[in-house]
């Protein structure tokens, strides 16, 4: 049984460099050094013999295999943390389930301000791009759905958002050829399809570069790589610390948008119907935000 797992220890390391692209960050959360990052992840390729990381001077970048491995990875890891949650969940938690970009990029850098919100609550967040079914996920409070607009009388709409040009403040576009441009695909659009970017963007002018995930898409952008269509909404958080700005080369288009849908359970329960409203108000403060920007 398992005869072709690898260490479970080695697969956790290489999720964690997979999320923040780097070494350096994966030692400081796992708390271990940045060598003993490098030694697993070496030890992981070795036994299955192919090269997950592209290591360059000061950065890392998945290849295309190690892209595949790390979403399977990443969401095997948080169905197993999901499940130990169930068991060790405190009465007052609120449990809120989301994809991994929407966590990564959204609700992980407004965590202190939820947390100011619900100072005598415990919000933890189960991260997954798999869609979560409420009536047997029963340890999931609150259901963050992301894709097309299907009308449904349980859920609660909280933003449509829009698709731009996002890039570092230090990038420059070369003087020769063309400039980067990091995207979104998905390989598997069984659930949701990718975004029809292209009928706002001529592929022509840009070097085109692809990621699973959107959260590695603005990693990249961060590090002055290359410019990066990005979601308003995931890249609100990035744009308000400056490390992104959005571009005028392309005017932004309406994405998919996101809603809200929570348990049967306890939905009597008064900490939901105030989550709610704490969060569309957070949400719509992002067009808000970009509006007075404009004027």
């Amino acid at each position: 049984m398992f005869t072709h797992l690898p260490s479970l220890n080695n697969i956790k390391t290489f999720a964690v460099a997979a999320h923040y692209l780097s070494f350096k960050d994966a030692a400081r959360v796992l708390n271990v050094t940045p060598t003993a990052v490098s030694h697993q992840i070496k030890s992981l390729e070795s036994q299955l013999r192919v090269q997950l990381f592209e290591r360059k001077t000061r950065a890392v970048q998945l290849t295309l295999q190690g892209q595949a491995l790390a979403k399977v990875c990443i969401d095997s890891l948080n169905m197993l943390d999901n499940a130990f949650i169930e068991f060790t969940e405190q009465k007052n938690d609120l449990l809120i389930s989301c994809c991994n970009s929407f966590a990564a990029l959204w609700l992980a850098p407004n965590m202190a301000a939820i947390n100011r919100a619900f100072p005598n609550q415990t919000v933890t967040i189960c991260a997954s791009d798999q869609l979560i079914d409420l009536n047997k996920e029963k340890h999931i409070d609150i259901a963050l759905r992301y894709g097309k607009a299907v009308p449904n009388s349980n859920e609660t709409h909280l933003i449509t958002e829009k698709i731009g040009l996002y890039a570092s403040p230090n990038y420059r576009v070369p003087d020769h050829g063309k400039p980067v441009l990091f995207l979104t695909h998905w390989q598997d659009e069984t659930g949701l399809e990718n975004i029809p970017w292209q009928a706002h963007i001529d592929e022509s002018h840009y070097d085109l570069r692809y990621f699973e995930q959107e959260h590695f898409v603005l990693q990249a952008a961060v590090a002055g790589q290359g410019l990066a269509l990005l979601s308003d909404v995931l890249a609100e958080s990035a744009v308000r610390q400056g490390w992104l700005s959005k571009s005028s080369a392309m005017e932004e288009f309406s994405g998919y948008g996101y809603w809200l849908r929570q348990t049967t359970y306890r939905k009597s329960s008064a900490i939901f119907h105030q989550f709610t409203i704490w969060l569309a108000s957070a949400l719509q403060n992002i067009k808000a935000n970009k509006d007075k920007d404009i004027r």
